[in-house]
């Protein structure tokens, strides 16, 4: 059970984000792309908010899930870290916050429930390949379990767990706590050994984050963990990003306007069998390395729900850098 409603993660938050362990074969190519100046400025002056919109898409076939309109933001700073090995160093930490409301309608009768996905991550700077030290995730969420339901009861299921991973001083193992709390009180913890030969490994909730420090110039593939298995699993781009020219609305330090860009979009899935739906993520380009205007953050966001019901969309509203 635990291991199937974890994959019910994919309705609300990123399923990916880039953990940096690089270890054995050659690993991604990363710059602070976060940074107005992208290659000389001390992780120590991390100080972002990203704020977007989430909006549902729903496929014909689905009659009784919605979502409301949700709040999406990402918080980025820097903060002393303890290490695994006992030392301590500035690192960067990043809070995600997702709050949804949902409605199920069945024979006239609905229900409505406030989702909500809360996760922190640590990892170092990028000459350490952005190795994660530590992440939590906090979630509740109500998930569909059918396409048909035939009452309201049948149409979902409640869970409410907190999934902490914490990785040793190397990268090569990850230690796993996930303790639900609900439907019922139910621990489970497992040790994930991370292969030497995988390239770079990205914690999930780093991978949105970090892949602003990728270049789009080609396709890339990544390590993770699958938290359905419990094993790590690669990440690749389905194929070289797109690039285009947009203008999109979204407010600077509170200056509204609409911005004229250089767009790189993408879609992103797990290999193997039984992948998931991939998701499809749209970055600002470059546009300087010493002028980083819009410093690579993620534009766009769209990310399936269960079952082929619909289509979250995150755009981004307002960004403070």
């Amino acid at each position: 059970m635990k291991k199937r409603h974890l994959a019910c993660l994919a309705l609300a938050a990123p399923v990916f984000a880039l953990s940096a362990c690089t270890t054995g074969t050659a690993g991604l190519a990363l710059s602070a792309n976060w940074f107005l100046r992208t290659g000389d400025t001390p992780t120590s002056s991390a100080n972002e908010t990203l704020e977007y919109t989430v909006s549902f898409r729903a496929e014909a076939s689905n009659t009784f899930l919605t979502y409301e309109e949700g709040s999406y933001q990402t918080v980025l700073t820097a903060e002393n870290t303890a290490l695994a090995d006992g030392s301590s160093e500035m690192c960067y930490h990043l809070t995600s916050t997702l709050s949804i409301p949902v409605v199920y309608t069945v024979n006239g009768e609905s229900a409505r429930f406030e989702d909500s996905v809360v996760s922190d991550v640590w990892f170092r700077d990028v000459s350490h390949s952005l190795q994660p030290v530590r992440s939590v995730k906090k979630v509740v969420t109500h998930t569909p379990v059918t396409t048909e339901p035939t009452s309201l009861d049948s149409a979902y299921s409640a869970y409410e767990y907190t999934y902490t991973v914490t990785y040793d001083a190397g990268c090569t193992t990850a230690s796993i706590e996930t303790v639900y709390t609900q439907p019922e009180a139910q621990p489970h913890s497992e040790t994930v050994s991370i292969a030497s030969s995988g390239g770079t490994f990205f914690d999930n909730e780093q991978i949105l984050f970090a892949l602003r420090g990728v270049s789009f110039s080609s396709g890339f593939s990544f390590q993770t963990i699958n938290p359905v298995k419990y094993a790590t699993a690669t990440v690749s781009t389905a194929e070289t990003p797109a690039s285009a020219e947009e203008t999109l609305p979204f407010s600077i330090d509170g200056t509204e306007g609409d911005h004229t860009l250089t767009t790189y979009t993408f879609s992103i899935g797990y290999g193997g069998t039984n992948p998931g739906q991939p998701q499809t993520l749209t970055y600002a380009g470059v546009t300087d390395a010493n002028n980083n205007l819009y410093r690579s953050a993620l534009l766009r966001m769209e990310a399936p729900v269960m079952n082929s019901l619909g289509t979250l969309v995150y755009e981004l509203k307002s960004a403070t850098f």
